[in-house]
């Protein structure tokens, strides 16, 4: 059964290198889903019901963490796997994250296409 993953970036070329290298890597397992923005993040999340949503912290019109506070707050979004990505190593953000129920972090620059494979295979195994 091929899985649904949200990916919410509104860095459109890393989201797109991103998206591509999960399709391809998914081997057709997945269904890749795009949000530019937290609000289309909650919007799509809402409508399409993920396996899976990797989000970034820092977007415009509602962050990243603002946006897992209202997917948490709805009864469909309670526990929908969450990992974090960001180009930030900020504990605040990070700390607040852990008590939503975020499954994983990725600072943008060090992790591979291979890294996110795999710990997305982990939780949703």
């Amino acid at each position: 059964m091929t899985k649904k993953i949200l990916v919410v970036d509104d860095d459109k070329i890393f989201s797109k290198i991103l998206r591509d290298g999960l399709a391809d890597g998914g081997d057709g397992k997945y269904e890749i889903l795009a949000a530019f923005d937290g609000e289309e993040g909650f919007e799509t999340a809402e409508k399409e019901r993920p396996d899976l949503i990797l989000l970034d912290l820092v977007m415009p019109k509602m962050g990243g963490i603002e946006t897992l506070k209202k997917i948490r707050g709805e009864e469909w979004g309670k526990d929908i796997p969450v990992i974090v990505e960001t180009q930030l190593s900020d504990i605040e953000s990070m700390g607040e994250g852990v008590a939503l129920g975020v499954r994983g972090y990725l600072v943008k620059a060090d992790y591979s296409l291979e890294d996110i494979l795999r710990q997305i295979e982990e939780i949703l195994k």
